[in-house]
Formats: C-alpha cells, sequence, structure tokens
C-alpha cells in the first residue's frame, strides 16, 4: 500500500512538472504583438532590402585597395516572426563576412546584427537607428576589449548604400577606419526614374510581380515572395 501511494506521488509530481515546463515554455513564445513590434521596427531599414553593387575600400599602407563586392538583403518570414537576413559577395564569399541576419529586441530595444565572418566567426553587434538614418551598431572584443563599429545607411532615395566599419582599440580614444564600402541598388543609377510600386508584405519599393486570383502585386526580394505565396489572402484582403 505504501509503495502504491509513493509512486502515485511521484507520478502526481511528474505530472505538475510537467506542467510547469509546458506553461514556461508558453511564456517564453513570443507574443504577436511583440512580433509586430520588432517587425515595424526593421521596417525602418527597409530600404536595405535588395542587391547592391558595392565596392569595398581599405588603406593598406600607403597605399587603397580596393574590391567589388555584391550584398543582399532580404526579409525572412516562420511562424508570425520576421527578420531581415544578408549575404556578402557572391554565395556568401564576401571579403570579411559571408552571411547574417538582423533582428530587432523588443525587451532590449535595441537591433540585433548577427555576421558570420569568412573564418566562420559569429559576430554579435547590437545598436540603434542613427539620428542620420541607417542603422549604427557596436560590439566588444572579451578578449581584447576593442570595440568595433558598423555604420549603414542608404542615400539618394534609397538607391545608394554605404558601410563603414570602425574600430577603437582596447575600447578608449578615437575609433579609425579599417574599410567602407559604397556603391548603388542592382540596375539603378543617381539619375533615379518612375517610382516603383511598394512591397505588399514589408512595405517599401518593389520590383518582383507576383500573382493571386488574376491580379499582379509586388514584392521587394524572395523571403516576401514566399511569404506572399503562402498567405496571399492575408495580404490582398480589401486591396
Amino acid at each position: 500500500m505504501l509503495l502504491r501511494m509513493m509512486s502515485l506521488s511521484a507520478l502526481a509530481a511528474g505530472l505538475f512538472a510537467l506542467a510547469g515546463v509546458a506553461v514556461n515554455a508558453e511564456d517564453t513564445k513570443p507574443k504577436p504583438a511583440d512580433l509586430a513590434k520588432a517587425k515595424k521596427a526593421l521596417q525602418e531599414v527597409q530600404d536595405f532590402i535588395g542587391l547592391w553593387n558595392l565596392e569595398g575600400t581599405q588603406k593598406a599602407g600607403a597605399k587603397t585597395e580596393a574590391w567589388k563586392e555584391k550584398v543582399t538583403w532580404g526579409w525572412k518570414f516562420k511562424d508570425g516572426d520576421a527578420w531581415i537576413t544578408v549575404q556578402f559577395g557572391d554565395e556568401g564569399k564576401g571579403k570579411y563576412f559571408t552571411t547574417g541576419e538582423l533582428k530587432y529586441s523588443v525587451e532590449k530595444k535595441k537591433y540585433l546584427l548577427t555576421l558570420i565572418g569568412t573564418d566562420k566567426t559569429e559576430l554579435a553587434f547590437e545598436g540603434d537607428v542613427a539620428k542620420t538614418g541607417g542603422l549604427k551598431l557596436e560590439r566588444k572584443d572579451a578578449k581584447t576589449g576593442d570595440v568595433y563599429r558598423l555604420t549603414m545607411n542608404t542615400l539618394a532615395d534609397g538607391i545608394r548604400f554605404q558601410v563603414k566599419f570602425e574600430k577603437q582599440d582596447g575600447g578608449k580614444g578615437l575609433f579609425s577606419n579599417v574599410f567602407a564600402m559604397n556603391g548603388n541598388k542592382d540596375g539603378e543609377s543617381i539619375a533615379g526614374g518612375t517610382k516603383k510600386p511598394e512591397c505588399i508584405v514589408s512595405g517599401g519599393a518593389a520590383n518582383i510581380p507576383v500573382s493571386y486570383k488574376g491580379k499582379t502585386y509586388f514584392v521587394c526580394c524572395t523571403g516576401c515572395r514566399d511569404e506572399f505565396n503562402a498567405n496571399p489572402e492575408k495580404y490582398t484582403k480589401g486591396k
């Protein structure tokens, strides 16, 4: 009898523990309102989306080294969440970075950019929208104390893109330039042209056509195209 009671007690304790785990898991699941806030914050840098033909420069002694590099930004959607991805170079073969993800933390009220270096090192940057637009993000090396600053923004109504990567030795003094990249969006020129339609999924300039029930809409990237195709009613309702 005693053994039976002990077994029932253990079973009850196990069920309560499982219930606690389920509750805790539910508590940690992002709320729809927070997901919406994160997406709205990321739309502040909607102009990043697209393929950019950039030219990189850096000082190499008394000379300036230059290279060309394509950088592609696009949206990613999953289970109601949204974030932005980036790929450097052809097939992720950039000079310094391969790929990355840009997210927004509602809790921290910060933009979080994770980049993968060409040596496969994961580099985490954190920051805000700069006063002049775009993003200003920083990361501190735990071993050396060096601070790295990454500034990115668009110019000329979203036609030009510029990147500046700087370093502060030991976290003190002035920042020195490591490298910079500048260039135009693929297929665009400073002369400009007719205004592009707005992306039906995320807003901003769009140039990729998608169709639903005989009507054509436009999206800005393959991520938005996939999201539209998976949920066309969601985005065309009332349009």
